[in-house]
């Protein structure tokens, strides 16, 4: 069983669901029970923390399941309870969970056949942050495991569970691998680095893309679609569009920086890592005061500091190397 979140009017409405196997073999979804707009009218809350079900809806899932309905009822309608039961919940959550070991071969037979290589590209994204999906084959197959059973229905919003861990700025680069449009581009840092690529180019290739997984029947598989972009489909268009990707990192100027030059490479100058200590004894006072002098004031004690410790004069080589890299770095901020 899930639950099923639906937009009407700018509102949210909930439906209990269940996937189950039709005729053909494929899994298809069906509504146990329509909840409304307020699923905090099926329960009440005895005691401050003791959670009672409305009867009708215990009747109506107990017949659907051999199972007690009422744990089912307390993880599916968590996010609805008061925080008091939430804490209350969360101090028992696990204690009676089992290990499911290892998959069966019945299981992976099923995998093979089940789970579409959109679900694991995502699954794939989703646990390993990782762009580049070259090595998308040494997804474990237990990831797969909790996919196994459900309806197109259940799975879509499985993931949407899963992406609201994910950062709006990261929505970029997720769409990017879980479409796999880097097949579109011949540039050698499009796997792991498609923000340094064209937008108006790449959101062409996620249209294209989010057009053939709308047409692809082994996709959807007892879902109907429609002959308009599938609600499922549609909340991608969202993130891409809708959302600003993550600011320019290191690796991205890094690129473009890489590209404009030609490809002529320099390693970028060595950062100063003089100790504070050192710098006094060098100039005679700190480093903060040297920052705060203004510019002549800062070349006339260098040009002083430099005679001294110039080899020509007598003075220690190394020093006068690391007065001038001190010296630089601190008129270059200013």
């Amino acid at each position: 069983m899930y639950l099923a979140t639906l937009k009407r009017n700018e509102r949210s409405s909930y439906q209990i669901r269940r996937s189950l196997e039709n005729s053909e073999g494929n899994h298809i979804s069906e509504v146990l029970f329509d909840l409304g707009y307020t699923p905090s009218d099926f329960f009440t809350i005895f005691d401050d923390h003791i959670v009672i079900f409305d009867e009708d809806l215990l009747k109506t899932l107990a017949g659907t399941t051999n199972k007690n309905p009422e744990p089912i009822l307390e993880e599916l309608l968590f996010d609805f309870f008061p925080s008091m039961v939430q804490q209350q919940l969360l101090t028992f959550k696990g204690r009676t969970a089992s290990y499911k070991g290892r998959l069966t071969p019945e299981e992976l037979q099923a995998i093979n056949g089940q789970i579409h290589i959109f679900d694991r590209r995502r699954l794939y994204y989703l646990r390993y942050g990782a762009v580049d999906q070259s090595r998308l084959t040494k997804l474990h197959e237990k990831c797969c495991r909790p996919l196994l059973g459900q309806s197109r229905d259940e799975r879509e919003f499985y993931f949407m569970a899963e992406e609201k861990a994910l950062e709006p700025g990261c929505y970029f680069q997720y769409i990017f691998a879980i479409f796999n449009l880097k097949n579109d581009f011949l540039q050698s840092f499009a796997p792991w680095l498609p923000e340094a690529l064209a937008r108006k180019e790449v959101a062409n290739s996620f249209t294209s893309a989010i057009c053939r997984l709308q047409k692809d029947a082994s996709f959807w598989k007892g879902e109907e679609t429609g002959a308009f972009l599938h609600p499922h489909l549609f909340r991608y268009i969202c993130m891409f569009f809708d959302y600003i990707p993550h600011s320019p990192s290191f690796q991205r100027d890094f690129a473009r920086t890489f590209m404009g030059q030609h490809r002529n490479f320099r390693w970028p100058e060595p950062k100063n890592q003089v100790s504070p200590e050192a710098i006094t004894k060098l100039f005679g006072i700190s480093h903060a005061a040297l920052k705060r002098m203004s510019k002549p004031e800062l070349s006339r004690l260098y040009r002083k500091k430099a005679l001294e410790l110039h080899p020509d004069q007598g003075g220690d080589a190394e020093q006068f190397i690391v007065l001038t890299q001190i010296y630089t770095t601190v008129l270059q901020q200013k």
